[in-house]
């Protein structure tokens, strides 16, 4: 009777290291899901912030593209004033290249 009763009591503390250990996996489990569901929203929006920058990429090659065949300096001027736009110029950096451009180029 002694002997069943000091295993049924190795046994209970197995099973309760057991249970602890479970505890602390399910615990890990949720940290991770958490942590895989955060990377996945990062992944999406870095996927569509490269989409995004490639077609703004784009849209600017086409829009130097122009600026360099563009036969008026009307022409050139509009499209300036966009390449400014898109590459978010400052005052000053605007300023600096219309200083830089032929007198009365871009009145």
């Amino acid at each position: 009777h002694t002997f069943l009763s000091v295993e049924l009591t190795k046994l209970k503390a197995v099973r309760e290291t057991l249970e602890q250990s479970l505890r602390e996996k399910e615990r890990n489990e949720h940290v991770y899901l958490r942590e895989v569901t955060t990377l996945k929203q990062e992944t999406s929006r870095l996927i569509r912030n490269t989409t995004r920058e490639s077609a703004n990429l784009e849209y600017l090659k086409n829009i130097v593209l122009r600026y360099l065949r563009a036969s008026s300096s009307s022409e050139k001027r509009q499209i300036l004033l966009a390449i400014f736009t898109v590459l978010h110029f400052s005052d000053e950096e605007r300023s600096s290249v219309k200083h830089k451009l032929a007198p009365g180029w871009f009145s």
